[in-house]
């Protein structure tokens, strides 16, 4: 009997592939500038059916392939960029596969490989070479992933590629989770490091859908917006046209006139909103229209609450031109911000003098003041004065201005004497024969010929300023010790002591109730109390500096000696008589009856006690709850129909 020949398993082509992928992100055709490197990115297959297929390979294509194992299996691509090894040479797409949730490349990373490759068949082999070797998947598992990779993971899929051709067309909004600035960029066409078109990409991100749409994250990780009432399914946002042409515009206007724009659509807004919400919105004067506003004029109020209290007066000159013509005059634009440029360049100066300039001791320069040579730094003229406290130079003019009332007015200064004849320069020598003070050249080009013979005989006498000095700076050193704070009463002050003094983070509003609050825009707090009102430890309650009890006490000694010489004594009525409560008490009235007194008080109407009510509300801070009782009537009228 014959032996049996052996049969032979030939291998059978797959035409039908069940498809097990999900496009996580379609990614972007790209954009070739040449023939050759547009070849490297587009890929031409025949399949075993003998069906040929053409299409796109994209960049940041990524994809994902559920195993029965319950690992995933993914697949990306990137843009190879040139080797400039080889002139400069396009690499075309690379690819990476990784795996499980911790995205493990395979094959494993060494000194050779990064993980990217150029060919995708010849990486799809050294996969499958690694789970063959290592026995991770089941035979079943292996013959499925036995295919062309294209088709595996979706790349070669009718989907996938008429995704691309439409994104190529249309713009989409695609994100992994929630989208974030860069993504509505890119959709809005928008580079996301231009830093003056930013703002519209923020606009567009907080502008909520209007009704009935809503939106969802469909295939490829595209953005979908629906219309619930009449079923309606698209890529594009409702306002898409609308940001998209004011994009068009704010790239050709100037910088006022997109001001101009963004000003009238944050009172728009604000109109809007306020419809909707009527009650319980916050009014126009807010931190956060505030903020908008300064953001607008390229300020951060957090770091610069200077220009706060001017962006809350021009809002309301926006809102009364928005409310009368319904769009904002660009001459108001460019007001606002020149007012806030100077506020900032204000802001700088004084952060600079406080931190700076005051730290260091002023150099006075006797010798170039009594020459001309320094000037006012008000007025920009010769200085003719030197304040001592305030170490400032200053003409006479403005020393009289600027230390005119105030604590300034008990400033020492040091005034050297004006020429009698140019007024400006100061004198350095006095003429003893006509008794008047002069400068060099006026005493030399002027004066002396006008003296007769035995008045030019005379010699002028040198004007000693160093004396002079010496004494007025002898009565500053006295005065300021007068006024110096004792080393214990001087708390103790951090590096950031001017910041303090110069501090702007705490600003004035009113909610939508009219109660007034406090906001800090470096920190987002709020609250109702001043910032500035300094709590009393020892009186709870208090507002102000504490009084001790020997300071009450002398106040109330002072205020019972000038009520005992208002209340003056007033003979008692007898009965069956009545004075009008209207009658002012006079002096002779009350010297008629100076033997009788008033009548008789006690208790909190008393005007004088064992322990001084006041004393007692500051010893016991509970007793300030106590009142006194309303009393109807003058201690000398009685009610009606008492008699």
């Amino acid at each position: 009997m014959a032996a049996a020949k052996p049969t032979i398993n030939a291998h059978i082509p797959k035409t039908e592939i069940l498809a097990k992928h999900k496009v996580i992100r379609f990614g972007t055709t790209r954009k070739a500038p040449t023939d050759d490197e547009a070849k490297l990115y587009s890929y031409l297959h025949q399949r075993a059916d003998l069906k040929v297929s053409r299409g796109s390979i994209p960049v940041g294509f990524y994809s994902c392939m559920f195993l029965d194992e319950g690992q995933p299996l993914y697949l990306e691509t990137r843009f190879g960029g040139y080797n400039f090894e080889e002139d400069g040479k396009p690499v075309g797409p690379q690819f990476q596969i990784s795996w499980k949730a911790d995205k493990e490349v395979i094959p494993p990373l060494d000194s050779m490989s990064d993980g990217w490759y150029k060919d995708l068949d010849d990486l799809w082999t050294l996969v499958l070479s690694y789970f063959e070797k290592r026995a991770i998947l089941s035979e079943e598992t292996l013959e499925y992933l036995d295919a062309d990779p294209f088709v595996l993971f979706g790349i070669d899929d009718p989907l996938t590629q008429q995704a691309l051709v439409k994104l190529d067309k249309f713009p989409a909004l695609m994100c992994d989770n929630v989208p974030t600035l860069e993504e509505w960029a890119y959709y809005l066409r928008i580079e996301p490091k231009d830093e003056k078109m930013l703002w519209l990409v923020r606009a567009m991100m907080e502008t909520e859908l209007p009704k009935p749409w809503t939106c969802y994250k469909g295939i490829g990780s595209i953005v979908c917006y629906l219309r619930s009432d009449t079923g309606q399914v698209t890529w594009k946002h409702p306002f898409y046209d609308y940001f998209r042409q004011l994009r068009d515009f704010c790239r050709q206007a100037s910088k006022e006139e997109v001001m101009q724009v963004r000003c009238n659509r944050l009172l728009w807004s604000y109109e809007a909103t306020r419809i909707e919400a009527e009650h319980d919105h916050d009014p126009l004067i807010s931190p956060n229209y505030v903020a908008r506003m300064a953001d607008i004029f390229g300020f951060d109020v957090k770091t610069q609450g200077c220009v706060v209290r001017n962006c809350k007066a021009q809002l309301k000159v926006f809102a009364k031109a928005y409310r009368s013509k319904q769009d904002i005059d660009i001459s108001l634009i460019d007001e606002c911000d020149e007012m806030l440029q100077r506020d900032v360049a204000k802001y700088s100066e004084m952060v600079t003098h406080w931190s700076s300039e005051v730290k260091d001791d002023v150099k006075f320069d006797l010798n170039k003041l009594a020459a001309g040579e320094m000037y006012c730094v008000n007025c920009k003229i010769v200085a003719l004065s030197f304040c001592l406290e305030c170490k400032d130079y200053l003409c006479l003019k403005c020393y009289a201005d600027l230390h005119s009332k105030g604590s300034r007015k008990e400033h020492a200064p040091f005034c050297l004497v004006p020429c009698a004849l140019c007024v400006q320069l100061p004198a350095k020598i006095h003429c003893t024969f006509t008794d008047k003070s002069l400068c060099h050249k006026c005493y030399a080009m002027s004066h002396i010929k006008m003296l007769p013979l035995d008045g030019k005989e005379n010699q002028p006498r040198r004007i000693n300023y160093v004396e002079q000095y010496n004494r007025y700076a002898e009565f500053a050193k006295e005065r300021v010790k007068k006024i110096a704070v004792q080393p214990e009463e001087i708390p103790a002050l951090d590096d950031a002591a001017y910041e303090s003094v110069l501090s702007t983070d705490w600003h004035p509003f009113y909610d939508a109730r009219g109660v007034k609050y406090y906001h800090n825009f470096a920190t987002g707090e709020r609250m109702r109390q001043s910032p500035r009102r300094v709590p009393n430890m020892d009186d709870v309650g208090a507002e102000g500096v504490p009084h001790s009890s020997m300071d009450v006490a002398k106040i109330v000694e002072t205020t019972n000696e000038l009520l005992e010489n208002e209340y003056v004594e007033a003979k008692p009525l007898e009965v069956g008589s009545r004075a009008p409560a209207t009658e002012p008490r006079t002096a002779s009235s009350a010297t008629a009856g100076a033997g009788s007194g008033p009548m008789p008080l006690s208790g909190f109407d008393s005007l004088k006690s064992d322990v001084p009510a006041a004393v007692k509300a500051a010893e016991e801070p509970e007793q300030r709850l106590l009142r006194p009782p309303h009393r109807t009537h003058m201690p000398n009228v009685l009610e009606a129909g008492a008699e």
